[in-house]
């Protein structure tokens, strides 16, 4: 079956088995851009864990009729890959084993998001992960809190004109403590980019518990826009 049959039984019927031989079949592919993207400052598993998300979404996406095959548009949508490990080199690594069990959660969300288009729940989570539901709540606050240094960084390199522009409204939704965490996270109204909390508590005057619930309150904001 090729490629477009694939993408078409899953858009359908939201086919896992289709998405499954669709990672297959374009396994070549998307290694090959892994590997051209990756670096010492990326683990591999959060670079293929992008690329799996990109991979689904590009399935979800595609319009036959476009005039592009499905690896063409999938090519096209892999080289994000580049500014997502420029983003994430710029902000502390993450050991790699925690890197992975992310990646593992973002994957399964993003599958479970269009199969069922609506976000899954947190007992649907855990039901297809096997993890307890307390783990899931657990990661879920962990990456809400850290969206701040990941999603937004990834937005302001992206390119896409749409995307940007919830880099700069976000800004005004923001209280005057939480646009000081902001700039410093983002380099940006004149503040230097600081990646780690201790640093931004030092710049701040904030305590480092403050900072962590100020970052806490803009990723629920920024979440709100994705």
């Amino acid at each position: 079956m090729g490629d477009e049959d694939l993408v078409k039984r899953w858009q359908t019927k939201r086919d896992r088995a289709a998405l499954d031989e669709l990672r297959r079949e374009t396994r070549p592919l998307v290694q090959s851009q892994v590997n051209k993207y990756r670096s010492n400052a990326v683990p591999q598993s959060v670079i293929e864990a992008e690329a799996d998300r990109i991979l689904v979404a590009s399935a979800t996406g595609y319009k036959h009729n476009a005039g592009a095959t499905f690896r063409t548009h999938l090519f096209t949508n892999l080289k994000r890959l580049n500014r997502f490990s420029t983003a994430r080199s710029n902000i502390a690594r993450i050991p790699e084993a925690r890197a992975q069990k992310i990646g593992v959660y973002q994957r399964v969300y993003e599958e479970l998001q269009s199969r069922k288009l609506r976000p899954p729940t947190t007992t649907e989570l855990a039901d297809e992960l096997n993890w307890p539901q307390s783990e899931i709540l657990n990661m879920q606050r962990s990456l809400r809190r850290d969206i701040i240094t990941t999603t937004v960084p990834t937005l302001m390199d992206t390119g896409d004109a749409r995307r940007a522009r919830v880099v700069d409204e976000i800004w005004y939704e923001l209280t005057p403590d939480e646009q000081t965490v902001f700039a410093h996270v983002t380099g940006t109204h004149g503040r230097r980019r600081l990646a780690k909390g201790q640093d931004i508590a030092r710049a701040t005057g904030f305590s480092q518990a403050k900072v962590s619930q100020l970052r806490t309150a803009i990723g629920r904001k920024i979440e709100a826009h994705l």
